[in-house]
């Protein structure tokens, strides 16, 4: 009962006024104080200015934002290649059961650790590689946010003039 009353979806109730104290009546805010600013349209529209820009030490480089398509493939080489041998794996278990019966069953215990081990390598490789792309976008990362800090600290230095001699 008590949150009903605090959370209601009716319209907000006035605050609650004083004896002879005015009614408080809404105003609409203010209008805006003139025209949005207008910016200058981008400085760098000539191709060698562009080509420039690109090259300044903390502009982001084409190599920066591409995707490492090689390694996300052979993760998924890896993964898929210890789907297979569980796959494998399975396939010469229901084998043998078959063809030679449940006396079959323990000397297929020592093929499917080996198996089991072999795909938990594989799965592992796989989940290192994914991982080897996460550092390299960090490292990718960090080399963007250097560059665009040495462009500030070098834009900060006092120049041979304004040094004291």
């Amino acid at each position: 009962m008590e949150r009903e009353d605090r959370y209601h979806s009716g319209p907000p109730e006035p605050p609650a006024r004083h004896a002879g104290e005015p009614p408080v009546e809404y105003q609409p805010p203010a209008e805006p104080r003139g025209p949005a600013p207008e910016y200058p349209d981008d400085p760098w529209t000539d191709e060698d200015d562009q080509r420039a820009r690109a090259n300044m030490p903390g502009a982001i480089r084409a190599e920066d934002t591409e995707p490492y398509l090689a390694l996300q493939y052979v993760a998924r080489l890896f993964k898929v290649a210890a789907m297979v041998v569980v796959v494998a794996l399975v396939a010469e278990i229901v084998a043998g059961v078959v063809l030679e019966g449940a006396g079959a069953l323990l000397p297929l215990m020592a093929e499917v650790i080996r198996g089991v081990v072999l795909a938990s390598i594989l799965w592992g490789a796989g989940d290192l590689t994914l991982l080897l792309i996460d550092v390299g976008h960090d490292v990718r990362a960090a080399r963007v946010l250097l560059g665009r800090i040495s462009v500030r600290a070098a834009e900060t230095l006092p120049t041979p003039d304004d040094r004291v001699s």
